[in-house]
């Protein structure tokens, strides 16, 4: 009796982790490394003591960003869970995006072809020469960033809790820094367009977002953007800066607010509901210079003393760039419509 038992729990297990496998069948990385599992020698397991002894040299920690199709500010938010990891388990983060990061360009930018390396410094100063040198390291895995995520309330992409923020803030402050160029770049438009003026920062997601992507925010229209900014620009504001993809809604804010209205009329926008990452304007550089605009709006609105925002990559990275500098908002808006749950296969990348 006790062996026929003991089977029956065996076939259970085998039941119920089936059960689990089914909706990851079409998953193709999913399948590979469940079939790699116990054949990989260099699988690791990383193990964090409180009592443990420091080693005198601190073990290289090799973040590799595979391919996500995902957009600047998605994939930066997804380094900073990394680097949370590289932080708990005192590890060196050498940061390492490919050729196939949306924002890279064919050739060098900067001076460097690793397009992290175009807008940030390495966060020890170890660089990807020095990482072959050293022979041996730590290489990242997506789920890696799963340890972070544990400090949010609930699961799922775009759910950030206080506690997560405030932790995000502090990896950011930590180990996130502009190369000179683009900070002083950055610095001098944030000077000239804002200038000592107190600003309502208000972030506008619009194109792709309108195709209301299976687990992504339900998408806000510009006039519910609109009538939240009327609401809270008469609390001191002397402007609003508008960061946005969308050019309907440029105009739309323009109309309402005629020159209190901020914005920067260099970025590339779209009318439509395709990216802007996508898009195929001739100028030098442009994947680049798409990633540049990008993180100057979001530090620009980081700069505002109010923010008016949905649930979006870059809104989430201005609140914890803000946070990062110990600062904290006069005024903060977030319009949540709640998240897309629907069967559709339509997620970009």
């Amino acid at each position: 009796m006790g062996r026929l038992t003991a089977r029956i729990d065996r076939i259970k297990k085998r039941i119920e982790f089936a059960c689990y496998c089914f909706p990851h069948g079409d998953d193709d990385r999913f399948v590979r490394n469940v079939k790699e599992i116990g054949t990989i020698p260099e699988l690791v397991t990383l193990e964090r003591f409180q009592q443990g002894v420091k080693t005198e040299k601190t073990p290289i920690y090799h973040i590799f960003m595979e391919e996500s199709g995902s957009g600047f500010f998605a994939d930066h938010n997804r380094l900073l869970a990394y680097l949370y990891f590289a932080d708990r388990y005192r590890l060196a983060p050498v940061v390492e995006y490919t050729e196939k990061f949306c924002y890279a360009e064919e050739k060098a930018v900067n001076g460097t072809t690793n397009p992290f390396e175009y807008y940030f410094y390495q966060p020890m100063g170890i660089g990807l020469e020095e990482l072959k040198e050293a022979g041996l390291a730590v290489r990242s895995r997506k789920e890696n960033t799963s340890l972070a995520d544990q400090l949010n309330d609930k699961a799922g992409g775009y759910t950030r809790s206080e506690k997560y923020m405030r932790e995000m803030a502090r990896i950011s402050a930590k180990y996130i820094r502009l190369q000179d160029s683009v900070e002083e770049y950055i610095s001098s438009e944030i000077s000239d367009l804002i200038g000592g003026r107190k600003t309502l920062g208000v972030h506008v997601r619009g194109t792709d977002f309108r195709r209301n992507y299976n687990g992504h925010p339900i998408a806000v229209r510009p006039e519910e953007y609109l009538d939240e900014t009327r609401k809270i620009v008469g609390n001191g504001y002397d402007s609003i800066f508008l960061a946005t993809d969308d050019s309907s809604a440029v105009g739309l804010f323009r109309e309402a607010f005629g020159d209190k209205l901020l914005y920067y009329p260099d970025v590339v926008r779209s009318d439509g509901d395709e990216t802007v990452m996508k898009s195929a304007v001739k100028r030098e550089n442009h994947h680049y210079k798409l990633g540049l605009e990008v993180l100057r709006d979001m530090y620009t609105l980081a700069a505002c003393e109010g923010l008016i925002a949905g649930l979006s990559q870059v809104s989430y990275a201005a609140r914890i760039q803000k946070l990062s500098v110990g600062k904290e908002w006069q005024d903060l808006r977030i319009l949540d419509k709640g998240i897309n749950h629907h069967r559709a296969v339509n997620c970009p990348g």
